[in-house]
């Protein structure tokens, strides 16, 4: 059976991308969708869904997109195809996604691959992907490709030509390589966060639970990978996790911009009742910039991450409010908890003798941990830093208890 590229563009300035590329996907055997989310139309390619009726899905009742001020105009059709591309995938309408645009228009195709599973493929021909604008808002939590357009799409040049042409290949030989969404279904994962710094700890944990014939899948704690396993386990996906870096949560806190948002993190799975195995990985400290350190610097204990980044850390009445907010979310939990704690330090360069050493600050945590957790809630201290292979197996150990309950 053929399978089906949905293209999404504005025909009233993309018309000969379009053309360009359907030719192209046509001559390589598939089929496409057109999908216009332009505010004139074309009188030369009729699409198969036309701008209005992507609105519509949004309920807007535009007779006419070119009636309707701009910004409205793209918020309406980001919503409507936010909503319309996962009722087409599910009628079984395409097998891959690809979109250009500039600014506008690669809002609105994104739009459209965030609301679709991981394993589709999506890829979108971007004019703004470049330069120093960061792709958290084109990207977010999914597998989104991104090429620069180099050139503005505007017409088929010699530029433009080689750069839809690769686009179109890569999409094809997704769809026809791979391409397989994941979905939940009975196999049972397990989600670990890790980050640089706790990095060795978590990664022999890992492996310690791989060797016992787990499946895990580890997380970036930088704000993109919490929120990702977040989502994963509200879809059933992820079904316990060894959640051993907690960065996150001080970012959502103090900044440094690892965020997930407020109020967003250490949440899904104590909604979800979920086994849990936690430890206070990374929290001690708060990312900045080297050209915007804090004013009290001097006061503090920091080191150089990298030639951008500094890592300060924490003073005690600080890292007391993100151990508050870590034991008010875990006690809220509708399933087992055990929270493991590294005596010695929740990251590099936290031992005696080391840059972020600082004893009274680390007790300060496990002292809020130990009275603000509930009974129900498991405690136990070990007697190593987190990235030692002693930390490692008590908290792979504890891991497998719960999930063999």
């Amino acid at each position: 059976m053929r399978k089906t590229i949905a293209l999404i563009a504005s025909l009233d300035t993309k018309e000969a991308e379009v053309s360009f590329m359907k030719e192209m996907i046509e001559r390589l055997g598939y089929s496409t969708l057109i999908i216009d989310v332009g505010a004139r139309g074309s009188s030369n390619t009729i699409p198969d869904i036309k701008s209005e009726e992507v609105a519509g899905a949004a309920g807007r009742d535009w007779l006419c997109s070119y009636s309707i001020p701009k910004s409205e105009m793209i918020s309406g059709l980001a919503e409507g195809i936010a909503v319309l591309m996962p009722k087409l995938y599910e009628q079984g309408k395409f097998d891959a996604v690809l979109s250009i645009g500039g600014a506008q228009n690669t809002m609105i195709g994104v739009s459209a691959m965030k609301a679709l599973p991981i394993g589709l493929p999506k890829l979108m021909v971007s004019t703004v992907a470049s330069g120093q604008r960061i792709f958290e808002p084109l990207v977010g939590t999914r597998d989104i490709v991104i090429m620069p357009s180099v050139a503005d799409l505007c017409g088929i040049n010699k530029i433009t030509k080689r750069i839809l042409s690769n686009a179109v290949a890569a999409i094809c030989g997704m769809a026809e390589h791979a391409g397989i969404p994941i979905s939940p279904d009975g196999e049972f994962v397990i989600g670990a966060t890790l980050m640089g710094v706790t990095n060795d700890g978590v990664a022999q944990a890992v492996r310690i639970l791989e060797e016992a014939g787990c499946q895990v899948v580890s997380f970036h704690s930088t704000g993109v990978g919490g929120r990702a396993m977040e989502e994963f386990i509200l879809q059933g996906t992820i079904r316990a996790v060894i959640d051993l870096s907690l960065h996150e949560i001080t970012a959502e806190m103090f900044g440094g911009g690892f965020s997930v948002g407020a109020g967003n993190r250490l949440v899904a799975a104590c909604e979800a009742g979920i086994p849990q195995v936690i430890a206070p990985g990374g929290i001690d400290f708060i990312d900045y910039s080297v050209n915007e350190l804090p004013e009290d610097i001097n006061t503090r204990k920091y080191m150089f991450h990298n030639s951008e980044i500094a890592h300060i850390k924490l003073f005690r009445d600080e890292i007391v409010q993100v151990g508050e907010i870590i034991a008010e979310r875990l006690n809220k939990s509708r399933g087992p908890v055990t929270m493991i704690i590294p005596l010695r330090g929740f990251r590099q360069s936290t031992l005696p003798g080391e840059v972020l050493y600082d004893p009274e600050v680390d007790a300060a945590l496990i002292e809020v941990l130990h009275k603000g957790l509930k009974p129900h809630i498991k405690v136990i201290d070990v007697d190593a830093n987190i990235n030692d292979l002693r930390f490692s197996q008590a908290a792979a150990e504890e891991m497998l208890k719960l999930v063999r309950l």
